[in-house]
């Protein structure tokens, strides 16, 4: 979306970090948030300052990406999944990422559970945008 003669992405990584437009003050406001723990994540989803099913299945995506950094153990992946499908149990499309994702993870090596997800979720973004 173009504001003021510059454009946007309604989520974007900016020097490893997630930003989202708040698209529940559109058109009146805009306001850019930085999307920090898997509660903001969460939220984000919940609150519908993400809107869209592909946009909500990006933003699970990148949510469990963040929530991979600090801990990327089998646990802590359920724990976040399952986190992430309360928000909007009925969205194909946060399913769907939140699965393709895990299947390309979970036979991975701890270490490298992190990494292939950020990078899996960057390339259902661009897909997106």
């Amino acid at each position: 979306m173009k504001i003021k003669n510059k454009n946007y992405s309604t989520l974007w990584v900016e020097n490893s970090k997630i930003k989202i437009i708040d698209q529940t003050k559109l058109p009146f406001k805009l306001i850019i948030k930085e999307l920090k723990t898997l509660g903001d994540f969460c939220r984000a989803i919940t609150q519908m300052e993400v809107r869209g099913a592909p946009l909500i299945g990006v933003t699970a995506a990148f949510g469990l990406a963040l929530a991979l950094r600090k801990d990327a153990s089998s646990k802590n992946i359920d724990k976040s999944i399952n986190a992430l499908l309360e928000t909007r149990p009925t969205a194909v499309n946060l399913r769907w990422a939140l699965s393709y994702i895990f299947k390309r993870i979970k036979n991975k090596r701890t270490q490298d559970r992190a990494k292939l997800s950020l990078e899996l979720a960057k390339n259902k973004a661009r897909r997106h945008n």
